[in-house]
């Protein structure tokens, strides 16, 4: 993974400024102060986001007893959050599930410590990710369980998103994998057999087709270009007559994540401890609205923080691991 080194040394110079004018400062009881770094992408006008606001003001008042402190710094690029908090160069990451899985993979002592659900239900966390044939072929999977309806497609033309698309590319070949990989019937052992080679060549499948964007493959499949295909999210509503789900996988949302090298536990379970109490009645005014998507800088107000642990996103870490 190759990361924009400029930032990082950015990064740095300002944690260095920020601890020379504040990490020697003392509260009346002459404690040192202990600042952490959050680092997040800024909007599209290179400002913090509200929500990033909302969400340093609630963490300042879990870690106050502790005599810490969360300041903003922006970062340009993912990658650039990842290595900083890796190095301890920042402290706190922002959501982006990728962009964790890919640092815990590296360093298992980066953790998340909660997401935001809806109604505090994990399982809606997230988008899904669906493996889906034409409706006319429905008696083909009559009685069938979803590792048998899968198994069945081997030998079937299929349809990818693009090849770097998560939820049409990464996840489904990983779905396809554990079922015909080394975990499941043993017939294939590379990635490669799953989205690149076809069934002449070693491969799973007969035909492999890309459909471009999630539009396109979901069109590859109701006009029976291809048996089946990927792709996620609503892009298939227009065509939900026409499609048979067999599989539905659901791509988590990105946590609030830490490394545990640079943060002691009792600061991890106060900054936890906090979030998954917090209501629209209680937390900050402005974080939770009725229109979150008006500018998707608040939280809805049935939203909820749950605390989750790495097994949350193990099927990431799976999916990144054989890439």
């Amino acid at each position: 993974m190759k990361f924009n080194k400029k930032t990082i040394i950015i990064l740095s110079a300002l944690l260095l400024i920020s601890f020379t004018i504040t990490g020697c400062s003392t509260t009346s009881a002459d404690e040192e102060v202990t600042e952490y770094i959050f680092a997040s992408l800024p909007n599209d006008g290179g400002e913090m986001t509200k929500t990033a606001g909302f969400v340093i003001e609630e963490m300042n008042k879990a870690l106050e007893p502790y005599n810490a402190v969360v300041k903003y710094v922006s970062a340009d690029d993912y990658s650039v959050v990842s290595e900083s908090i890796l190095t301890g160069t920042a402290h706190i990451g922002t959501p982006s599930g990728a962009t964790y899985t890919k640092a815990h993979l590296e360093n298992s002592n980066v953790i998340p410590l909660f997401i935001s659900a809806p109604d505090g239900n994990k399982d809606e966390a997230g988008y899904p990710a669906y493996i889906a044939t034409h409706a006319d072929n429905k008696n083909d999977f009559e009685g069938l369980s979803e590792e048998e309806a899968l198994q069945s497609l081997k030998g079937k033309s299929f349809s990818f998103v693009s090849a770097t698309s998560t939820s049409g590319r990464l996840v489904p070949t990983t779905t396809i994998f554990n079922t015909f990989g080394p975990e499941g019937t043993g017939e294939i052992d590379s990635r490669s057999q799953v989205f690149e080679l076809n069934q002449d060549e070693g491969g799973v499948f007969s035909e492999i087709q890309f459909g471009g964007n999630h539009p396109g493959s979901v069109q590859l499949i109701v006009n029976k270009k291809v048996y089946a295909g990927a792709f996620c999210c609503s892009y298939g509503d227009d065509n939900w007559n026409d499609l048979y789900i067999i599989s539905k996988k659901l791509v988590p949302n990105g946590p609030y994540w830490v490394n545990k090298d640079y943060m002691p536990q009792e600061h991890i379970d106060a900054l936890v401890n906090h979030f998954v109490n917090l209501t629209p009645e209680n937390a900050v005014e402005g974080m939770f609205s009725d229109n979150p998507e008006e500018s998707d800088e608040s939280f809805a107000m049935n939203d909820k923080f749950v605390a989750v642990d790495p097994s949350y996103y193990e099927f990431l870490e799976n999916m990144y691991a054989g890439e």
